[in-house]
């Protein structure tokens, strides 16, 4: 390699070395500076959509906060139990056993659909001020149903 460079003249020597100078930066940016910048322009990005979902989280908690007073001010009329052999009824669904606890009511269902029983807790919570403690659900006798093995239901 030296016998090389030496065969060379003065000005291919220069030559030769200014572009080993260029690919060496060339190298450089390919290799280190592209790759670092794309990720910090990525991770700008990220933040920036981050502090958006920051802000919009800020914005809706006290909306969230004033929907959650209201609706836990709702008072329902009646025991936990004609509440929820009432509102039962309305969904179609058939409680097999309650069992007051104090405050608290638990309760038994056998085979219902889930959907419909997704419907009915959402309606006590939205309508009738109680709100599920607890529940332990197993798979029904048909695809989609399930058995309330136990649902702990209390005034909010």
């Amino acid at each position: 390699m030296k016998a090389w460079w030496q065969q060379l003249n003065g000005r291919e020597q220069r030559l030769v070395a200014v572009m080993a100078v260029v690919f060496m930066a060339f190298i450089f940016y390919s290799a280190l500076w592209q790759p670092i910048n794309k990720r910090l322009i990525q991770a700008d990005n990220k933040l920036s959509r981050q502090q958006v979902l920051l802000t919009w989280v800020q914005e809706n908690t006290s909306l969230y906060q004033q929907a959650k007073q209201y609706s836990g001010a709702k008072k329902f009329s009646g025991s936990l139990s004609s509440v929820a052999n009432r509102s039962a009824k309305t969904y179609k669904i058939t409680i097999t056993r309650m069992q007051p606890q104090g405050d608290d009511l638990q309760v038994w269902v056998d085979s219902t659909s889930f959907t419909q029983l997704l419907f009915w807790l959402e309606h006590l919570a939205n309508n009738e001020g109680l709100q599920v403690k607890a529940i332990d659900l197993t798979p029904g006798d048909k695809i989609g149903e399930v058995r309330v093995r136990r649902l702990h239901l209390a005034r909010l």
